[in-house]
């Protein structure tokens, strides 16, 4: 079933809980909130954002052009994805999905930031896929808006490759020696909000079947990974953790 979205003004206007995410296309950011608070069992509105898009309602209550927002009451609107999942854990504890061990919640936090943080893969992913559009020598007007919204380094769109393979190896490793000890999630004993950002964030890198996450043709192009250093850090391993976490945690298909 599609989002039923609520325009702008109907979420600004809200009392409760509000998200606001990217509408007709995967973000892993807005997929990564809008499951937490599945998880959680909270009461929410979305709203739409739409890409490359002024989005001027929006942007003047939250002060960015972007999503995923979040806003609970009369609290300031949220952006960062670590307010979102503090947000999520301080509105609803139960399930956690933050560990209680100081050393696994370390870990929990480290690897959602190789996912969803500055230079994470998505950060990394994004700018491969601006360098592809400059590479190209084609004016595409929806890009062309999102490079003036988030920047453009082509040295480090060139480093990218190595960058992302660095961090599938990190989550590789780590899934591993959780496997070894039994354990079916990235850290702890149990579900976190790192099994969670993994599942969105790989859909940059390799995406879930059609089934799962229907997208138009070219965001599946762009979002597939070629890149040889990239391709020979996907371990098998870590695709099929993101598929059994998917089937067991996520609404399929996914609603965007």
């Amino acid at each position: 079933m599609a989002i039923a979205y609520v325009t702008p003004t109907e979420a600004i206007e809200h009392k409760g809980l509000r998200l606001v995410m990217v509408r007709g296309a995967p973000s892993p950011w807005g997929l990564a909130a809008k499951t937490l608070f599945e998880l959680k069992g909270l009461d929410f509105i979305i709203a739409p954002l739409e890409l490359a898009g002024r989005n001027e309602e929006i942007a003047a209550w939250s002060g960015q052009n972007s999503a995923p927002v979040v806003a609970w009451k009369d609290e300031a609107p949220i952006n960062r994805w670590q307010d979102i999942i503090l947000l999520a854990e301080r509105l609803a504890p139960t399930p956690a999905l933050i560990p209680a061990d100081a050393h696994q919640r370390v870990l929990m936090w480290g690897f959602v930031n190789e996912l969803a943080g500055e230079q994470g893969i998505g950060w990394n992913r994004r700018l491969q896929g601006f360098g592809r559009v400059r590479n190209s020598g084609k004016i595409n007007p929806v890009s062309e808006a999102l490079i003036g919204k988030y920047g453009y380094d082509a040295e480090l769109a060139k480093a990218a490759p190595a960058r992302i393979a660095g961090s599938l190896a990190a989550l590789t490793a780590q899934l591993k020696a959780q496997q070894a000890r039994g354990v079916d999630f990235l850290v702890g004993d149990a579900l976190s909000a790192a099994d969670i950002y993994l599942v969105t964030f790989l859909n940059l890198v390799i995406p879930l079947a059609h089934e799962h996450c229907p997208m138009p043709d070219a965001f599946r192009a762009g979002f597939t990974a070629r890149e040889p250093e990239i391709l020979a850090a996907l371990d098998p391993a870590l695709l099929a953790h993101r598929d059994r976490i998917f089937l067991a945690h996520f609404r399929s298909p996914m609603e965007f």
